[in-house]
């Protein structure tokens, strides 16, 4: 037998099988593991580093019930709940609006340009400073519980109606206004799982977010119109990247200038085989034969012909079919019609017909050649 047996089929599929059981394996065990907690940053369900999960453990512990929003519409409206908001570009102007008239507190972190716009409070942003250790200076409780804390991020200025803690040049990255229940977070690095046990990052956090009765953390549902929507896309791109581009642009437009003064004449190359011309033309007609292509072949003895009988008869190069048929009959005294079935006639019927034309072709520029 020389066909494949089941024993070979199975040891040749062996290899793929095994590859696609360890795929396979592989898919499952990663979704075992990460399929059991969330992995967003700043998200209170999240176990890695730059998830939340252990400021809302925390809070849990003090009977203060963490629970995850993903849209405004979904907030319950109460005096003593805190609305956190980590991803304030990812709100609509109108959503932020909306969470800017609740009753109860609100967080909002690293709010800048328009998004704090939208939100209406009375401050401007800054330039955004580095997340680094910083002293309260300021008497809001919770700031001066904590002590140093790592904050950074947007920076803002402090009015009449708001109080700002962890300056830095003369600019708060937290500010908050009391009258009004907002507080703006330049960063919330200290409220993740990686930093929230160093320096008094957790009882800022405590003192921020532990105050009411519930936290309701809004994370924006995906695919949602941001607060910068209305910036074009090359808004969006920095300006050193801009400037970079313009100059690659300008080395390439310099490079093709230099490759190009040194374009020089073709150089003829010899050909690595030189085929003789009646090989080439029985080539070509065993091609046509093999398609049956009478039509083609039929034209290109004709072509030929045409151009022969032309060069005889010194006529000019664009002479066209009833000036060539004229000066032919005029020269050897042929009937103009037959000389036109001839010359510009229809498709062999066979290929019989396509030899009888070769041959009364070759008899033409005969006769034209001894006139």
């Amino acid at each position: 037998m020389t066909g494949p047996t089941t024993t070979t089929v199975v040891r040749s599929a062996r290899g793929p099988l095994f590859v696609v059981l360890a795929l396979v394996v592989t898919a499952l065990l990663a979704v075992a593991v990460l399929g059991t907690a969330a992995q967003g940053e700043l998200d209170p369900r999240a176990y890695n580093p730059e998830g939340s999960r252990a400021i809302a453990a925390l809070l849990e512990d003090r009977d203060v019930d963490v629970r995850v929003v993903t849209t405004v519409e979904a907030i319950t409206v109460a005096p003593d709940s805190t609305v956190v908001v980590p991803f304030p570009d990812g709100l609509t102007s109108a959503e932020l609006g909306a969470l800017r008239r609740l009753p109860g507190p609100l967080v909002v972190i690293g709010a800048a340009g328009p998004t704090l716009a939208a939100l209406d409070v009375d401050t401007v942003d800054s330039a955004p400073v580095p997340v680094e250790v910083r002293r309260p200076a300021c008497d809001v409780p919770a700031a001066t519980r904590a002590g140093d804390v790592d904050l950074g991020g947007p920076t803002y200025r402090v009015t009449g109606a708001s109080i700002g803690c962890y300056a830095s040049g003369g600019r708060a990255t937290l500010l908050t206004l009391p009258t009004e229940q907002v507080t703006l977070l330049g960063s919330g690095d200290l409220l993740t799982n990686a930093r929230l046990d160093d320096r008094g990052n957790a009882a800022l956090a405590l003192g921020l977010l532990g105050g009411g009765s519930d936290v309701q953390w809004l994370l924006p549902r995906p695919g949602a119109r941001d607060a910068m929507a209305d910036r074009k896309l090359s808004d969006l791109v920095p300006d050193a990247v801009k400037l970079a581009a313009l100059q690659l642009l300008i080395a390439a437009a310099a490079l093709a200038l230099w490759r190009s003064r040194r374009l020089g004449p073709v150089v003829p190359e010899p050909l690595p085989v030189v085929v003789r011309a009646a090989e080439a033309v029985e080539g070509r007609s065993r091609l046509y034969r093999a398609a049956r292509s009478r039509g083609t072949a039929a034209e290109a003895l004709r072509a030929g012909a045409r151009d022969r009988l032309i060069r005889r008869l010194g006529l000019p190069t664009d002479t066209g079919r009833s000036g060539l048929i004229d000066a032919v009959s005029g020269r050897i005294g042929r009937d103009p019609a037959a000389l036109d079935a001839l010359l510009y006639g229809a498709e062999p019927g066979d290929d019989a017909a396509l030899v009888r034309l070769a041959d009364d072709l070759d008899t033409l520029n005969r006769e034209v050649a001894g006139s």
